[in-house]
C-alpha cells in the first residue's frame, strides 16, 4: 500500500533495517528523492559514491555549528521542493525495532510547512542484515502512509510531529519499540 507522493515538496521518512534501505526506497517511490546521509558516509568507497551520485545532503551529527549548518542545507532543499528521504532512527541495528528519531527532518517540515510521509520497509533485516555483505533471498514490502503536517512551525509542532510519524510507524511496523 502506498499513499500518493507528489513529485515536489515532500519529506519521506523511513525505518531503517539495513543499507538495503535506500535502494529499496528508491525502487519503491517514483522520481527523484534527495537522500540526507550522515557525513561519515561521504568518504566511504561503495556508500559514500553512490550517495554522491544521487546527490545526497550529507549532515554532521555530532558537531553542533556544522549540524546547524547542514540543517539549513536540507531546510532550503524543502523549500526549493525537493523530495527529501530520510531514516530518522539515524542508523540500524541487527536486533528487530524501531529506535528513537532524531528530530531534524521533523524540524525542516514544520518550518518549511512540508508534509511527511511515513514509510514503513519490512524484509530488508532479513536480505541483509548488519555485518553482513552478501544479500539472502527474502521478500522485501514498503508501505507508505498518509501524510502528516506540523501544526506550527517551532520546536514544540517539530516534537508533536515525530512523535505522530513514529507512533504511526510504530503500530505499522509491529516491531518492538527500541527508544527507550
Amino acid at each position: 500500500g502506498q499513499a500518493a507522493i507528489p513529485d515536489r515538496h515532500a519529506i519521506v521518512v523511513a525505518n531503517h533495517a539495513s543499507y538495503l534501505d535506500g535502494l529499496v526506497l528508491c525502487a519503491a517511490i517514483p522520481g527523484p528523492l534527495s537522500f540526507v546521509a550522515k557525513d561519515q558516509l561521504r568518504g566511504q568507497l561503495v556508500a559514500g559514491t553512490l550517495l554522491r551520485r544521487l546527490g545526497a545532503i550529507f549532515v554532521r551529527r555530532v558537531d553542533p555549528r556544522g549540524g546547524v549548518e547542514d540543517t539549513d542545507a536540507v531546510l532550503g532543499a524543502a523549500r526549493r521542493g525537493e523530495r527529501i528521504a530520510t531514516f530518522p532512527e539515524g542508523t540500524f541495528t541487527r536486533m528487530p525495532g524501531l529506535l528513537g528519531f532524531r528530530l531534524g527532518a521533523f524540524a525542516v517540515a514544520a518550518q518549511a510547512g512540508v508534509p511527511v510521509y511515513p514509510a514503513v520497509i519490512r524484509g530488508t533485516r532479513s536480505v541483509l542484515r548488519a555485518g553482513q555483505w552478501m544479500p539472502a533471498a527474502g521478500r522485501v514490502a514498503v508501505a507508505v502512509g498518509a501524510p502528516m503536517r506540523a501544526e506550527g512551525t517551532d520546536f514544540r509542532a517539530a516534537t508533536r510531529l515525530r512523535n505522530a510519524v513514529r507512533a504511526h510507524m510504530l503500530q505499522a511496523l509491529g516491531e518492538p519499540d527500541l527508544a527507550a
